[in-house]
């Protein structure tokens, strides 16, 4: 999930929903800050010129009983020296009231002083000022312009990048959905199977994706079905004239190379039968109810009549849902395999584990080079040492491959420890 192309997108949208809303906030937050400073400079500047036309003209008792009739608690005052007297100075000042007092100095162009007074539940920020040339205390309540956080901004920016991660990742699902189909589609192909139609929907460029899909899997269909239907037919047309040929060997007197003619005309009729059964083996699946066991003891006891040196070990019954008639062609190319290239005496094993059917071939041969195993399984490929020497045709092990894959199996090769030479196949029991 990790590493899908969905969760990617996901994380993307993520990160550029954040860090928009981040830096949303972080130049709110900047504004609001220079705003907070300019309503405090202006309310300070105002403050002191009202103050100076006010009293300028007035005697000292006159200044003293305006003071009184305009200062009120709460509100901007401006105190007498001694007011400082009676309270407590606190040196660390809040960073409006740093601001305040830079842009105070700069206007003013001189020093100011500064305190931070408790007045009750209200900080208030005295200031020494200079009006009509007498030194006072402007009192400025302060609780209001403290830096507290942009809670609406913020809870808005949460709200925000919910909703906008929400609806950018639906619409990433829809993107990539197509893909996923994609995906899982060519999975199925890769297994032999003929996927379902993919619907071509979503942007211009994954309908194209989807369109070219769909047209390849319909021609490699096609080309399969032409395949099997041109193989099955050349076997089935070149059955008839083996049989006649046959028949005329055997109604002829018996020569010296009666029996080699004979001989040659049954490798054929084999081989033949080889081309029939690769071509059934792209066939869909007929699923069924197969007793393993049992099949595997029939097929045994056939080749034992032969005269092949073989044996049955059955350590479990598992009953599996697949094609009685394919897993019959499985075994019997398995164990025409052992007869062939391996060594008697060959023996199968079937087991039950875990879910699965365990079916194992093993021979006292040599068995196959592990560089070489891949190349095995595919079709009209064998093995340097046995080519023209052997009169195969290099589709037994590509039959038992695809029988394989059908039934969503595993094949594994493995040298025994004691000698010899193990086919191992797992197989679902439910498929």
């Amino acid at each position: 999930m990790t590493g899908s192309l969905l969760f990617r997108l996901a994380i993307l949208v993520v990160i550029v929903v954040l860090t928009t809303q981040m830096a949303t906030i972080w130049m709110a937050a900047g504004e609001r800050r220079k705003l907070v400073d300019k309503q405090i400079y202006a309310q300070v500047v105002d403050t002191l010129a009202f103050m100076e036309g006010s009293m300028d003209g007035m005697d000292t008792p006159e200044r003293l009983e305006f003071l009184n009739s305009y200062n009120r608690p709460g509100l901007t005052r401006l105190l007498l020296p001694e007011a400082a007297e009676k309270v407590t100075f606190d040196d660390d000042l809040p960073r409006p009231a740093v601001a305040l007092i830079r842009h105070l100095g700069m206007g003013l162009d001189e020093k100011i002083e500064a305190h931070m007074v408790q007045q009750g539940e209200r900080n208030e920020l005295w200031l020494r000022v200079h009006v009509l040339g007498k030194p006072y205390w402007l009192a400025i309540p302060f609780g209001r312009y403290s830096d507290r956080p942009i809670l609406s901004i913020i809870q808005a920016a949460i709200l925000a990048s919910l909703f906008a991660t929400l609806l950018a990742s639906l619409v990433a699902w829809r993107i990539t959905r197509p893909i996923s189909q994609v995906v899982t589609a060519s999975r199925q192909l890769a297994k032999g199977n003929m996927p379902s139609r993919i619907e071509e929907c979503g942007p211009r460029e994954l309908q194209a994706l989807a369109r070219g899909f769909n047209q390849m899997a319909q021609a490699l269909d096609t080309a399969a079905r032409e395949r099997r239907l041109m193989l099955a037919g050349l076997s089935h047309d070149l059955r008839t004239p083996l049989t006649r040929m046959k028949l005329m060997v055997e109604m002829q007197e018996p020569g010296p190379d009666t029996q080699d003619m004979l001989s040659d005309i049954d490798e054929l009729s084999r081989i033949v039968q080889q081309f029939i059964d690769f071509a059934r083996a792209e066939e869909t699946v007929k699923r069924e109810p197969v007793a393993l066991a049992e099949l595997a003891d029939s097929v045994v006891a056939r080749f034992r009549r032969d005269g092949l040196d073989i044996s049955l070990k059955r350590e479990a019954e598992p009953e599996l849902m697949g094609d009685a008639l394919a897993l019959e062609r499985l075994l019997s190319n398995l164990l025409e395999n052992a007869r062939r290239y391996g060594a008697p005496p060959v023996r199968v094993e079937v087991a039950q584990q875990a879910g699965f059917a365990n079916l194992s071939v093993v021979d006292h041969g040599n068995g196959i080079p592990a560089s070489l195993r891949e190349t095995a399984l595919a079709p009209f490929e064998r093995l340097a040492e046995h080519r023209g020497t052997d009169g195969g045709s290099g589709l037994g092990l590509a039959i038992v491959s695809r029988v394989v894959k059908q039934h969503h199996g595993q094949l594994s090769f493995e040298n025994e420890a004691g000698g010899g030479f193990r086919i191992r196949i797992r197989l679902p029991l439910q498929a």
